[in-house]
């Protein structure tokens, strides 16, 4: 999934011809977490990196960030406002976007495309609270939606001022509108799932509630609040959000809603400043590679859903070099988006065979083996979980890579202790991923480990686990039929020693087990039924052996008397208790 977001500007003319990479002159410049592909003079572009990097090195510090996780940056800045039109998004009616800057989030690359004629502090706040997000995607941790976004939020007013900088200072706008529109009640708004909302004065209110909260936890009381976020935080990843609020706040919830409306109607905001620590000075700029120019001007089409546009520079990388990966992967994850699967999959081959590591490829090829260009190949549901896991590889810090692992793993009837050994990873990277300990829970099935195959189910089929609705049913459906084979096991234990009565008791225990699952419920009564038509027949069986007619009619009927009695049987006993008579 895309992450984007773009800053409206006034209104200019807009230029709607598609100016070509080759008629400007590109220069790269390769820092330690980014890079940056630049119209502007070496001046400018180092000046504006400069200030990027001591926004990188002081929220990284305070966020405790491993720079090496996150997925690579490009930062494309135009000289021309006419320029980076052509990259800039659609709206639905179809016409430009009139933003000055625009931020573009996936897995494994991200781009910032702006004009320096549009750069203005409004602009740098929009990107300062996109790059957050960028810099917090190498954990995939679950996180509250709150917390993402006004963390973001925070950050978004980071500045430098001489031998200091600054953070998190007062949002006007965002305290006007709380102060004018009643919040959100914490209990519903701690956990909501999501920041973007039907209505947009609801979306509005969301931001500017996550960055008050935000404040509230890390500024009020000088500070001492700041252990329920810590708490908050941990919890959040493995329960669900009603039972971290719960158990984090408890009883006093409405006390800490009583302090934060206080808290927002207060006159005056604490504030970080902190000192100046220069990052090293960005490396000098370098003439740009053509190919390189069109893969970055492609990904920043891709970004903005310009789809013809990403093409037409992808094959052009593809020119100035064949065996360029980047242009293969762009016309891959182009194909992808017009839901040709077939040529996604065809591109994401030649990138590969290219040298590309790209880990999303390699799940594009593993989906391919599910529903797409290679679901016939032999031994296609190997492949999908080899690919997946090549993917892991590579990336070992996406969780939906072990989600969609987990599920392929359902269809694997001889897994490996290697499969079970990447979705042990993805359980100590993400503890509250309860999916992927469903799939861990089948495979240690499929490898003998049945108790603790069991043991796992129950443990995610607990309420405060973080499945969704289909997920639980599944995991629910695959615990009663694990429940319906062991006891068929031991139910066949019991009858080969016409032990009828500890069967009884066998039926029992697991209607017990199953719950209130109706189609389960159903099941064990019809077994109930079977048992005791064959403990009648066992019985009618030894007193004819016995010629004992009259016990023999006697059992007869009572077996005729049962319903659903099989009709074969049923005709035999008929003609057996006629004769008999």
């Amino acid at each position: 999934m895309t992450t984007r977001r773009w800053l409206l500007c006034p209104l200019f003319a807009i230029l709607a011809g598609q100016s070509l990479a080759g008629e400007r002159t590109w220069r790269l410049v390769v820092a330690p977490h980014y890079r940056v592909l630049s119209e502007l003079g070496d001046r400018d572009t180092l000046a504006w990196m400069r200030n990027f990097d001591q926004y990188i090195q002081s929220t990284s510090d305070f966020l405790k960030i491993n720079l090496q996780a996150l997925p690579p940056l490009t930062v494309v800045i135009f000289d021309r406002d006419k320029d980076y039109t052509p990259y800039k998004p659609m709206r639905p009616n179809g016409k430009t976007a009139n933003v000055a800057g625009q931020f573009v989030w996936r897995p494994t690359w991200s781009m910032i495309g702006m004009a320096k004629e549009t750069d203005s502090a409004e602009l740098r706040s929009t990107l300062q609270h996109e790059a957050t997000h960028w810099l917090m995607s190498g954990d995939q941790g679950r996180q509250p939606a709150w917390f993402s976004e006004g963390i973001a939020e925070m950050f978004s007013t980071f500045e430098r001022h001489g031998d200091k900088v600054n953070w998190a200072k007062p949002i006007g706008p965002h305290l006007a509108l709380l102060q004018n529109t009643r919040p959100e009640p914490l209990a519903q708004f701690l956990i909501e799932p999501s920041a973007l909302f039907d209505r947009d004065d609801h979306t509005e209110r969301f931001y500017a509630e996550s960055w008050a909260f935000m404040h509230f936890l890390l500024f009020s009381e000088k500070g001492t609040r700041r252990p329920l976020l810590s708490q908050f935080l941990q919890l959040y990843k493995t329960e669900s959000g009603e039972g971290t609020v719960a158990t984090v706040f408890g009883p006093h919830l409405d006390e800490i809603e009583k302090d934060f409306h206080l808290y927002i109607d207060q006159r005056s905001f604490y504030y970080m400043i902190e000192p100046l620590h220069l990052p090293p000075d960005p490396p000098a700029p370098q003439a740009a590679p053509a190919d390189l120019v069109e893969a970055s001007l492609g990904l920043l089409a891709l970004g903005a859903e310009r789809y013809d546009l990403a093409r037409q520079h992808a094959e052009k990388a593809v020119a100035h070099d064949a065996n360029t990966p980047e242009g293969h992967r762009i016309l891959a994850l182009v194909a992808l988006e017009n839901h040709d699967t077939a040529e996604a999959t065809r591109h994401a081959e030649a990138a590969i065979d290219s040298g590309s590591k790209d880990s999303e490829l390699y799940m594009l090829l593993g989906d391919s083996y599910q529903s797409g260009a290679n679901s016939q190949a032999p031994n296609a549901a190997i492949a999908r979980v080899n690919q997946y896991e090549n993917a892991i590889n590579l990336n070992p810090r996406q969780r939906a890579y072990y989600e969609r692992l987990a599920a392929a793993m359902f269809a694997i009837d001889k897994p490996r202790e290697e499969d079970a050994k990447f979705l042990e990873i993805g359980l100590r990277l993400y503890p509250g991923a309860d999916w992927v300990r469903v799939g861990t829970a089948v495979v240690d099935y499929r490898l003998g480990h049945q108790e603790a195959a069991m043991s796992t189910l129950e443990a995610v089929l607990k309420p405060e686990s973080t499945l969704d609705p289909s997920e639980r049913n599944y995991a629910t459906k695959l615990r009663t039929h694990w429940l319906f084979e062991s006891m068929r096991s031991e139910i066949r234990d019991v009858e080969d020693r016409n032990d009828y009565a500890g069967a009884r008791a066998l039926i029992s225990r697991y209607r017990g087990r199953v719950g209130e699952d109706a189609d389960a419920v159903s099941f064990l009564e019809e077994i109930a039924k079977s048992l005791d038509v064959r403990e009648l027949m066992a019985k009618y069986s030894q007193a004819r052996q016995a010629h004992d007619n009259a016990g023999a009619r006697k059992l007869a009927e009572q077996l005729l008397a049962l319903p659903g009695l099989p009709g074969n049987m049923r005709d035999l006993l008929q003609k057996q208790v006629q004769g008999s008579h």
